[in-house]
């Protein structure tokens, strides 16, 4: 009964095509993470395993062009489906898949010849491969790093990662942080600037393989949540492509960037994280009794428990709708303004992943709080999807810029 959503998505919004490829990803999640997720963090083997198997369902090459060998089925909403059922079984698996597609996307969005004809028939083959987005820098005393990076007001001027063409190539020095799938990738999407003062008109995006000369990373973080997700510093000493795998600088190296900020996937994986609470927390309060009777047959952890539902439908209608929104710009327009807004405000909803994870352990006692159970999984990884890409709070400024001209 809980899993109804599952099957009930409104086919207003969702095709029967992406109905079906959502259901085949929930039934993936099912059988072959569920099992297996209180081992994910601390086995490299099993975790591999588990992207091996995702090339094998064809989720890797779904996205890419026909002409490499993908499958060229696109979208907002099928990708946000994508991210909510990956999420429930684990949030560091679904934010690396979609990485991936994000690195991918200023290629595709730029029609960068070179580099797909280089790169994209491998990512549409029959082995794993992954990408990495590379945005975040390390903070300076001329400000800088962090989510001054994500944040339009800038422009771009607090990048500290230079770009420098001379003739055929492109020549790249300075340091990352953060970035997904850092350590691991075959492919990074590095972006950087060829002078800081130029602002957007500086932005450049460039492509990096691994073992290129002079990339280099660190160490993983160790992080307290989200720990199937890579994220190591990146360092850039001269590395030297040549000058058709970077865009910019500017015009669309600017817009493919900014195009990557606003958050329905991560809505979508708040989402998830909700439905795997919902999931664990019914069934926990079901068979426990406490005063002769299952903890969720008492008033306040009933209306505890209706919260978390709430709270997880809410989530998921406010992406559905927005993905649709964005998959029609003939009716709703560009990614600007108030569909903008709408973005950010799904990306907000991961608080209330964490609410109602916090919420649910309250219910469970001692027990949410052991690993057995899974709620102190999503516990922590649900903080993290609050403080990607700027922060919720960052996120709210762009919500007001939807409605007027926000200043700061």
């Amino acid at each position: 009964m809980i899993k109804d959503y599952a099957v009930h998505f409104p086919p207003v919004l969702v095709s029967e095509d992406e109905r079906l490829i959502h259901l085949a990803v929930h039934d993936f999640v099912e059988k072959q993470i569920m099992p297996v997720r209180d081992k994910l963090e601390g086995d490299m083997e099993l975790l591999g395993k588990i992207r091996r198997n995702l090339v094998d369902m064809g989720l890797q090459k779904l996205s890419m062009p026909k002409e490499y060998g993908g499958e060229g089925v696109r979208g907002s909403l099928l990708n946000a489906l994508i991210s909510e059922e990956l999420a429930r079984g684990d949030v560091g698996i679904a934010v690396s898949h979609m990485c991936t597609l994000w690195a991918w996307k200023p290629a595709m969005m730029a029609g960068m010849k070179e580099v797909l004809d280089t790169f994209m028939p491998d990512f549409c083959g029959d082995k794993v491969r992954i990408a990495c987005f590379s945005i975040t820098e390390p903070g300076g005393p001329h400000g800088g790093g962090g989510c001054d990076l994500e944040n339009y007001t800038y422009k771009g001027t607090k990048l500290r990662t230079i770009a420098k063409f001379d003739g055929d190539e492109c020549i790249i020095n300075g340091s990352k942080l953060w970035a997904t799938n850092s350590g691991v990738a075959d492919l990074y999407c590095v972006v950087c600037t060829i002078d800081p003062k130029l602002g957007e008109g500086g932005i450049v995006l460039a492509y990096v393989p691994k073992g290129w000369p002079g990339l280099t990373v660190g160490p993983d973080e160790d992080k307290c949540g989200l720990r199937t997700d890579h994220n190591c510093p990146i360092y850039l000493d001269d590395v030297t492509i040549p000058k058709e795998w970077a865009i910019g600088p500017g015009g669309k190296a600017a817009e493919a960037f900014w195009a990557q900020l606003p958050g329905v996937s991560s809505g979508a994986m708040a989402t998830g994280v909700m439905q795997g609470v919902l999931e664990a927390v019914l069934e926990y309060t079901g068979q426990r009794i406490v005063a002769d009777k299952p903890i969720r047959q008492h008033g306040g952890p009933a209306e505890a428990l209706a919260d978390i539902a709430m709270a997880t439908e809410m989530a998921r209608t406010w992406y559905l709708m927005t993905a649709y929104m964005v998959d029609h710009p003939d009716i709703y327009g560009p990614r600007t303004g108030m569909l903008a807004a709408r973005m950010n405000m799904a990306r907000i909803t991961s608080e209330s992943a964490v609410r109602s994870a916090e919420k649910a352990i309250q219910l469970m006692g001692s027990y949410g709080y052991v690993r057995e159970y899974h709620v102190e999984k999503y516990w922590r990884d649900s903080l993290m999807i609050t403080l990607w890409k700027g922060g919720t709070h960052l996120s709210r400024h762009n919500v007001c810029r939807g409605y007027y001209d926000l200043e700061i």
